[in-house]
């Protein structure tokens, strides 16, 4: 399993006109987020967002790296998948991130976490 704990998660980047990266996630200290694992269509964590977004040029695709703190996970096949929490795996599609609401963010949240 892999641990997101001590460690960050990545988004991609572009670069604008004047060669700098665009796309900054909009994440803030002490947001909650859940980690969904591309091609898996499954959600094993919940981090809470512990610092600010920065760019990390060595990275190829998801430059973007933030500050997680891992508050719950399970093993991958243990995950909810995106039907279970109530997202359309459809509207993920090319996108690395999407805002879900509370409900969906709750359901995810309750599946992961130890009752």
């Amino acid at each position: 399993m892999h641990s997101f704990s001590g460690g960050s998660v990545g988004d991609p980047h572009r670069f604008g006109s004047d060669g700098e990266p665009i796309m900054r996630p909009a994440y803030e200290p002490g947001d909650l987020a859940l980690i969904y694992i591309a091609g898996t269509y499954r959600c094993p964590a919940v981090v809470e967002i512990t610092g600010e977004a920065s760019f990390d040029a060595s990275k190829k695709r998801w430059g973007w790296r933030t500050p997680v703190r891992t508050l719950a996970e399970v093993p991958i096949d243990e995950a909810p998948t995106l039907e279970e929490i109530g997202v359309p795996r459809i509207s993920v599609g090319r996108q690395s991130r999407l805002r879900i609401t509370a409900e969906q963010f709750e359901r995810g949240r309750r599946a992961i976490e130890p009752a």
